[in-house]
């Protein structure tokens, strides 16, 4: 296994990208050089920078340093926006002061969660992230200008009004750096894959410590340590998530979404279910499923429509 390099696809005149994530899927651990911003916009959000675990709620913001390895756990049914930037984005200011240096501290030494941030700072962090994500979709003229104008401004607020880390100015990008925390998440991705291949199958806390070469305990502590949750907790919310999309997408009986998502029965799969969703997966689907199939027949051209276009087509 190894944490790749992630070399995000941006143009080299204008190092910039936003996008829309959705979190039903596992992001194995991996870093750039790109500076993050991650703004979660709906559900929560697990996940790990260097050998810390974090959980994000909707209205959160978390920046990423360049350097830091970073990645995802399974949160269901969660959105976020993610910004991406390269520092060479303002070599005008690196050349005023001389080197890019004191660039990147400000941002290592910033407190990364917008938990730690005054209010004001917050909600002037995120008016910037919304518009900044909007000018990158609509892409109106002078689209470019006006992005690199909202960075600069968030610059300036970072610099003024977000609190500086408390713990003291994080390493800067290097390759000691990503050694530091290799092991760890070289372990973490080998335990992802294994649940990604095995979770339709009664796996135990035993069985994935011993294919690990660890004690359960010394498994089960590692775990906790730097995901958050336990091990238990994290295969549960991993095979929910799974159960979700089958009964988002498909119109199967019960037994089986309990069966592919890897439950044991289905009244162990109601149990969970309605535990972690407050409502029954036969409820879910047929209040979820249906919306989204009306909504599909909404958005769908009528057939005399259709017929209509495609022979004035011809």
């Amino acid at each position: 296994m190894s944490i790749y390099l992630e070399i995000p696809d941006v143009d080299k005149h204008f190092p910039f990208r936003s996008l829309i994530c959705g979190g039903d899927e596992l992001c194995y651990p991996h870093w750039h050089k790109e500076i993050e911003i991650i703004y979660v916009t709906k559900g929560s959000l697990n996940l790990g920078i260097n050998d810390t675990p974090i959980r994000m709620e909707q209205g959160e913001v978390q920046f990423i340093s360049g350097g830091d390895v970073h990645y995802f756990l399974a949160s269901p049914e969660s959105e976020r926006v993610v910004i991406q930037f390269d520092l060479s984005l303002f070599q005008e200011l690196a050349a005023l002061s001389g080197n890019e240096s004191p660039l990147r501290d400000i941002f290592t030494g910033m407190e990364h969660s917008s938990s730690s941030w005054p209010e004001e700072a917050a909600s002037k962090v995120i008016g910037l992230i919304e518009s900044i994500y909007e000018e990158d979709t609509q892409r109106r003229e002078g689209y470019a200008y006006l992005i690199k104008a909202r960075l600069l401004e968030l610059l300036t607020v970072i610099m003024r009004e977000v609190p500086r880390n408390s713990s003291g100015k994080q390493p800067k990008f290097s390759e000691d750096t990503l050694l530091q925390s290799r092991e760890t998440l070289e372990r973490l991705e080998r335990i992802f894959m294994y649940v990604e291949q095995h979770y339709r199958e009664a796996i135990t806390l035993g069985e994935v410590a011993r294919y690990m070469g660890f004690s359960p305990h010394y498994f089960a502590k590692l775990f906790k340590k730097n995901t958050g949750m336990t091990f238990v907790a994290f295969l549960n919310e991993y095979r929910l998530n799974k159960a979700k999309w089958i009964l988002l997408n498909e119109d199967l009986p019960m037994s089986e979404v309990a069966e592919a998502a890897g439950f044991g029965s289905v009244k162990t799969f109601h149990h969970f279910f309605k535990e972690a969703t407050g409502i029954s997966p036969l409820k879910y689907h047929k209040t979820i499923f249906g919306n989204n199939r009306t909504r599909m027949k909404e958005e769908s051209p009528s057939p005399d429509l259709y017929d209509k276009d495609t022979s004035a087509a011809h």
